[in-house]
């Protein structure tokens, strides 16, 4: 896209140099010579960025920074000073100005400033269609069912979400929804607004974590080139979302617990303190009271977490509700997939219902996911559940799926360890989706997460280039 700019200043030479150098870079660029002028463009005028001087003649300097960024908060400023005036830029920083430079500056350097600004402008762009789309997505996606089980969570998620600040443990199978839980506890509070920043505590090596979660200073360590927020000083007023808290090292534990009892942090390199005001939820399906009797977990991180349970039950404990979710998940697919399927075929449905889904709503997503891209009709057949049928009505985990795939056709592997056959049918299904480790985890009925570890424990990334 082309982006709009607006140079406001009174010397002709600087509004006309500056202007000159933005178009050669592609900017629709507009030079005024006043404030007044500059808010009159400006209601009349959709501009991405505004590079302003802070000593114009009539409405100038802290005043017009104060009322551009009242009237017009999308917009980003760049303010112009003399060099002697940097006391007053850094003011108008304070006041939301993005970043200032001195008259003095060379044009390569302002051109850089403008390039950053804008691709930060685009960044943000992005980071609230995506938040929609996904606040979208999660508005959506309620916790189906009625179900005793599904109407004591939704009970204390809806206790939970009318308490300000608070630390809550979720526990459950993989694939039980204990993300969509926190999502709604969130979705729910006087959060809302503000932002819900969630990580899989099994996705990055511990001695990373800690950098991830609570940010560095610049020079902290060799890579260190310049400061960075962690997830923590991210999620300020909202929510952080802590996935597979059961995989944290004892040494990770501790600065979490430290964190948690003091709502503060200290950046990686840092000297002082730095309070937060977010709500943690925590998720893990191990069981960490056992964890804390083997001396794995700390137990005074434990309790600090615990201080609202949510147990999210199995789908196998709970199946009066799998023909609503069969029934959600039909219209969700119509709507992504622009197709009519209308409903499902009784025979189809108890095939369904008498299977116990170890991978739980995950896994019943996935497969009328893929009934529905192979059906050509308007109804979920048990023709359409070809695929499933030969899953045991008592589940199977991926090997002993990977082991009924290959038992016709790879003869020679039969006597292979299950590790092996797990291993050739995860390749095999990231060959067909070309690499697509998305489509490939929806097929195999996995998280990404879980691909991700099997790939690399099997080193699978040297036979997909």
């Amino acid at each position: 896209m082309s982006f709009k700019i607006l140079v406001v200043d009174d010397e002709e030479s600087v509004g006309l140099g500056i202007s000159r150098w933005l178009i050669k870079d592609g900017y629709q660029t507009t030079w005024v010579k006043s404030g007044e002028e500059a808010l009159e463009r400006l209601t009349r005028e959709d501009f991405h960025l505004i590079f302003l001087d802070l000593f114009l003649p009539g409405l100038s300097g802290i005043p017009l920074l104060e009322r551009i960024k009242k009237e017009f908060p999308d917009i980003l400023v760049i303010v112009l000073t003399a060099y002697g005036d940097v006391h007053m830029a850094v003011q108008a920083m304070k006041m939301g100005a993005f970043d200032y430079l001195t008259k003095s500056s060379d044009m390569e350097e302002l051109r850089l400033v403008a390039r950053k600004a804008l691709e930060t402008k685009q960044l943000h762009r992005e980071v609230k269609v995506l938040r929609a789309e996904i606040d979208r997505h999660y508005e959506a996606m309620t916790l189906v069912g009625n179900s005793q089980q599904i109407q004591e969570v939704n009970f204390l998620i809806k206790k939970i979400s009318q308490i300000d600040q608070c630390t809550v443990l979720i526990v459950g199978e993989s694939g039980t929804g204990k993300e969509l839980v926190a999502r709604t506890i969130h979705r729910q509070s006087s959060r809302a607004a503000n932002p819900f920043i969630d990580i899989s505590c099994s996705a990055l090596p511990n001695p990373l974590m800690e950098s991830e979660l609570f940010g560095f200073e610049r020079g902290a360590f060799t890579d260190a080139k310049s400061r960075k927020l962690g997830l923590v000083e991210l999620a300020d007023g909202g929510t952080l979302f802590l996935d597979e808290i059961g995989t944290l090292d004892l040494a990770m534990q501790a600065k979490l617990l430290r964190f948690l009892e003091q709502r503060s942090f200290r950046r990686i390199g840092g000297v002082k303190d730095i309070p937060v005001n977010i709500s943690v939820i925590a998720a893990t399906n191990n069981d960490l009271g056992k964890m804390v009797e083997e001396g794995t977990f700390r137990h005074d991180l434990y309790y600090r977490l615990n201080v609202f349970l949510i147990r999210v039950p199995p789908l196998r404990q709970r199946k009066e509700d799998i023909p609503l979710l069969v029934q959600y998940f039909i219209n969700k697919f119509n709507h992504d997939f622009h197709k009519n399927i209308q409903g499902i075929h009784p025979e189809a449905q108890k095939m369904l219902v008498d299977y116990d889904y170890p991978g739980n709503i995950r896994e019943l997503k996935n497969i009328i996911e893929r009934a529905m891209i192979m059906e050509e009709g308007n109804m979920i057949t048990v023709h359409s559940l070809d695929f499933f049928r030969t899953m045991r009505p008592n589940g199977q985990t991926l090997r002993q799926v990977a082991a009924d795939e290959f038992q016709g056709e790879c003869k020679t592997e039969a006597k292979l360890k299950l590790e092996e056959l797990e291993r050739h049918y995860i390749l095999e299904v990231l060959r067909e989706t070309g690499g697509n480790k998305a489509q490939a985890a929806l097929i195999l009925g996995i998280a990404r997460s879980t691909l991700f570890k099997k790939i690399k424990e099997y080193q699978l990334n040297d036979y997909l280039q």
